[in-house]
Parts: C-alpha cells; sequence; structure tokens
C-alpha cells in the first residue's frame, strides 16, 4: 500500500544548487504535501494520515536529490530515508 499518491510530478530536474522547502496543508481532510523548489512548486503528492507527512516529504526530497536538484535539505532527507537505524 501506497503511503503518498503523486499529484504534481518533478517539474524541473537537473537544476544544480537551489533551495527547498515543504510546505503542508491539510485540504478536505487529506494532507498536502508541496516541495518548493527556489520558491515555485516542483512536486506535490497527497497522504491520508497526519502520520505520514514525514515519510512524504522525505520521499519527495529523496527524488529531489536524485534528480539533481542538490541542496543540504534534500540530501540530508536522501541520508536519513537510507539510514539502517531509522525505520
Amino acid at each position: 500500500m501506497e503511503r503518498y499518491t503523486q499529484l504534481i510530478q518533478i517539474q524541473r530536474c537537473l537544476v544544480g544548487p537551489c533551495e527547498h522547502e515543504v510546505t503542508v496543508r491539510c485540504i478536505n481532510g487529506r494532507y498536502h504535501v508541496r516541495v518548493l523548489l527556489n520558491g515555485a512548486v516542483n512536486q506535490e503528492a497527497v497522504c491520508e494520515s497526519k502520520l505520514d507527512i514525514g515519510w512524504t516529504a522525505r520521499s519527495l526530497l529523496r527524488w529531489e536529490d536524485k534528480c539533481g536538484n542538490i541542496s543540504k535539505f534534500a540530501h540530508s532527507a536522501r541520508e536519513r530515508h537510507n539510514r539502517k537505524d531509522f525505520a
């Protein structure tokens, strides 16, 4: 079972060094997690449970880092996601 549903796929890839910001909004009882790339929406996903917001944000930031949108925020989220002691 997926923890989230992707609404907006990555819009811009291979940007290089950039700034990321994550916002969360509750719309109609569902949590919309948006990843902003230099102030513009680059990805959006929705999850049903408040407990899944962190997982969703880490997963979206992981893809940002993998696709060449490099920031300390995205890179550290990727490292935490892959650590064995972090489950």
